[in-house]
């Protein structure tokens, strides 16, 4: 691959990509390439910190295409390719994988031993590894799971200058070192590139079991409906606006479906079903085994639901911390997982400022926007936070080779 640079990478010129298909936010890069190898990772990486190329590394780009583009965006690196799963020991609960392999790769491979890895990411049959680490992305489990940065044990690196690094180890008990590995969850791959991973993976639920119901703002705000929980601790409870439930196990008649997700062993999901039912109801649908599994996944893929988003977080958990918000006009549709206190928000875009500023009124907390939606907090809000950011990066990549790495720094990702 030749660049406008006149830089040369000769290993990947052959896997040389085309840019349109790496568009962020609707700009595409000058280039893209397709790296085979974590050698040729490193080696792009190096000739594009030598010749002053911004590069952005690409997984499946679920979240990528709809993001505000960097200022500046001259490569996308893929890293697709990289898509082997390294290591497996089912008796140590541990996994080590490429950044390349899909959620449902590594879905399929686990629970073939009855095993799984506890996170979701929104279109699991394309989203990969790389890509829900570096977005430190889950789903609806969250709280009871855990997010990424809890379950990542260690990772290889390649720094934007090319250099190649390990942090962490492939072991739960493992305190070697710095934990750079967790760090880099939720930097979008703006501070350096994750190639391989090693996971702490769990055991299958015996028995999962999704109860839905229907529900209007009202219901919603009845704090005695949902005293219940979290002592019942489930391990998702999740808030769908109406226009969302396109599902057809969300698809009740009310403007809200609420779903109850319980897994574990089969005699504790049956207790946890008999006292849902006795403080809410009879369920407008009940789902189990693989049926609840999808449906989990379905809840995840709303988080990308297309067109500006909010994201709010908030130490309430559960469906009455929408109270206060859900009495002023509608803002756009949502879907809320109450135990990790997490709402996405979809305004359209003219509204999304007067949504932010109803949220923050409300005890909501703005912590991340896409699109037109705006911008979370700035430095005068995150005070030392952003300052410890700006020496991260600098530190990993003081030339700015990583393009995402100054909004990462600015606290806008």
């Amino acid at each position: 691959m030749t660049g406008p640079s006149g830089g040369a990478i000769a290993a990947a010129q052959a896997r040389s990509a085309d840019p349109a298909a790496y568009a962020i936010g609707g700009t595409a890069p000058r280039q893209a390439v397709r790296a085979a190898s974590a050698d040729e990772v490193a080696e792009t990486l190096r000739a594009a910190a030598r010749d002053g190329l911004a590069v952005v590394p690409w997984g499946a780009g679920v979240a990528l295409a709809q993001e505000t583009p960097p200022p500046c965006y001259d490569l996308a690196l893929d890293l697709t390719a990289l898509d082997r799963v390294i290591e497996y020991d089912p008796e140590d609960f541990t996994v080590t994988v490429e950044c390349g392999v899909t959620i449902a790769t590594l879905r399929a491979t686990l629970t073939a031993r009855g095993q799984e890895l506890p996170l979701e990411a929104a279109h699991a049959s394309r989203a990969t590894v790389g890509g829900l680490l570096a977005a430190d992305a889950s789903g609806p489990r969250r709280l009871r799971f855990g997010a990424p940065h809890d379950r990542i044990l260690g990772a290889h690196l390649v720094l934007a200058d090319g250099t190649r690094a390990r942090s962490g180890g492939k072991v739960v008990k493992n305190v070697a070192g710095y934990g750079t590995h967790r760090l880099l969850c939720g930097s979008r791959g703006g501070l350096a590139v994750i190639v391989a991973a090693s996971l702490k993976i769990a055991p299958a639920p015996g028995a999962r079991v999704a109860l839905c119901y229907g529900a209007d703002a009202a219901a919603l705000a009845d704090a005695a409906r949902w005293r219940i929980f979290p002592r019942l601790e489930p391990a998702w409870l999740t808030v769908v606006e109406r226009s969302l439930a396109t599902a057809p196990a969300l698809g009740t008649d009310a403007p809200f479906t609420v779903v109850v997700g319980l897994e574990d062993e089969p005699a504790w999901v049956q207790a946890q079903e008999s006292a849902t039912t006795s403080a809410l109801g009879a369920p407008a649908a009940r789902l189990a085994g693989e049926a609840a599994a999808a449906l989990v996944q379905t809840l995840a893929d709303l988080e990308e639901t297309e067109g500006p988003r909010l994201s709010f977080t908030t130490t309430a958990n559960t469906p009455a911390a929408l109270a206060t918000w859900l009495a002023r006009p509608a803002a756009g549709p949502f879907v809320f997982h109450a135990p990790a206190g997490r709402l996405h928000l979809f305004p359209r875009a003219e509204e999304a400022s007067s949504a932010a500023e109803a949220a923050a009124e409300c005890g909501l907390t703005l912590i991340g926007a896409r699109g037109p939606a705006g911008r979370p907090p700035g430095p005068a809000s995150l005070g030392g936070l952003l300052a410890l950011r700006a020496r991260l990066r600098a530190g990993l990549d003081p030339a700015g080779t990583l393009a995402l790495g100054e909004a990462w720094a600015a606290g806008l990702r």
